[in-house]
Order: structure tokens, then sequence, then C-alpha cells
């Protein structure tokens, strides 16, 4: 069966929510669900994590730097879905910046990766699956290319914990990509325009409110990228086409 356990999110000694999640990688969804809900923003200024699973707690400290006051707290936070209203409350749709690019290829050689790391899945089959990616930057001396996955029972929390374990290890996000097994609905778009990550994958599909946001942030989509020709939705201009692989 899949794991599914409620965690509460504790955060300069306030509540935050409740989220039903599976109870692996705990100090990276915390982080990552409060960058994700622009609650967060620097990471100097995280002092500690911690994350009990047995207590079913998880905390942040980072003092003036969580900034919880426009958001409603304390909710409980379905494993099925995200934290997309809120979330809405505190995004300023400011165009994602121009320059970074990346090969259709590169992103279905990711995916595969992806999917071959997920454990969880396999033994289950009934999980999600995240990653967050950059390529190699080409400068000299060319920085590695990141690539990390986490699981998760529902997909907006692994995508919270990618972008938490990225954000802690301090990834250029304008330079880095999202990719997720589900579909991807509002409330994931709205957690990579609060990261400011500019391209978001999957293997499904997306939702009409979700390419209305797309479109306002500038946030590229490239979705079906399990299939020769995958789509892309919105912006794109970053996506870069090899031979034989020409992307819809």
């Amino acid at each position: 069966m899949a794991p599914e356990v409620p965690v509460q999110l504790v955060a300069n000694g306030i509540s935050i929510a409740v989220l039903m999640c599976t109870p692996r990688n705990l100090d990276d969804l915390a982080v990552g669900h409060l960058v994700a809900r622009g609650m967060l923003s620097d990471p100097a200024s995280i002092l500690t994590t911690d994350a009990r699973a047995d207590l079913g707690v998880m905390t942040v400290v980072a003092p003036g730097a969580i900034h919880p006051d426009r958001f409603g707290l304390g909710q409980v936070i379905a494993s099925g879905c995200g934290s997309g209203s809120a979330v809405a409350d505190a995004v300023a749709f400011e165009a994602m910046p121009p320059g970074f690019s990346i090969e259709i290829a590169t992103l279905q050689a990711w995916s595969q990766a992806m999917f071959g790391a997920a454990v969880l899945f396999r033994e289950t089959g009934g999980m999600h699956c995240a990653a967050l990616a950059t390529p190699a930057t080409g400068k000299a001396p060319a920085a590695p290319p990141y690539f990390v996955v986490r699981e998760d029972v529902g997909r907006h929390n692994a995508v919270d914990k990618v972008i938490g374990r990225g954000f802690v290890d301090r990834v250029d996000f304008s330079s880095a990509c999202i990719l997720t097994s589900g579909r991807i609905a509002s409330d994931m778009i709205l957690k990579v325009i609060a990261a400011r990550i500019p391209v978001i994958v999957s293997r499904s599909i997306p939702t009409t409110t979700a390419f209305e946001l797309a479109q306002r942030a500038g946030v590229t989509i490239v979705c079906r990228i399990g299939d020769e020709h995958p789509t892309v939705y919105t912006s794109p201009e970053r996506i870069l086409s090899v031979p034989g692989r020409e992307p819809s």
C-alpha cells in the first residue's frame, strides 16, 4: 500500500498546516512547502530543520524570514490536492526571465532517470515522483548538473520535496526544470512560479487553469514527455529540438 500519514508543519513556532504525506524526506517537504507557498525566500535564513516521522511533526526555524501573515494556517492539506488557493494570494505574476533553454531530448532522458529512481513506485504501484534538474552550465569550469528525485503519495508533495532539497542546496532555480509524474494542475504551476522555476515537465497533461497561469507567468509546460513527440504548451522558445525528436 502507499504510505500516508498526517504530519504537522511548524515554522518559527507557528503551525502552518497538517500535510497528508509519505513520511520520507520530511525536512525537504517542510522547506519546500514554505518556499512553494511564498513564505520563505532565503536559504541563508534557515537556522534549523527537524523532522520526526514518529511524532508526526516537522519544524523549520528561520527567525524573521518566514511570512505566514497572509495565509490561512493550521489547515489539513490532503495528499490528493495542493495549496493552490493559498499560493495564489502571494504570487506576483512577473514574467520568468529569458535566457534559459534546454533540449527536448535532455528532458526525455531526465524523465526516464526519474522513473528509474522511483523505488517506492516499483514497490507499491501507487506513488508519485518528482525531480529537480539543471544542466551543466558550460562555463569554465562547468558547473555539474544537479538531479534529485523524491517520491510521495501526493504529486504536489513530491514537487515540494525536490523544491525544498534544491533550495537548501542553493540550486539556481532560474536554470532548473521540475519534472513530475502527475498531471499539471493550477497548484503545481503556482509552486514553480513561487520558486521561480521556468520549466515544468510531465508525462501527463495540464489543466486549463494551469495553462492560463503558465501563459501569464511565462512558465514553459512540456507534457506527454514519454511520447516520441512531446507537446510544448507554453513559452516554447525555451525548448530546443534535436533531429528526430521534434516537439509539437
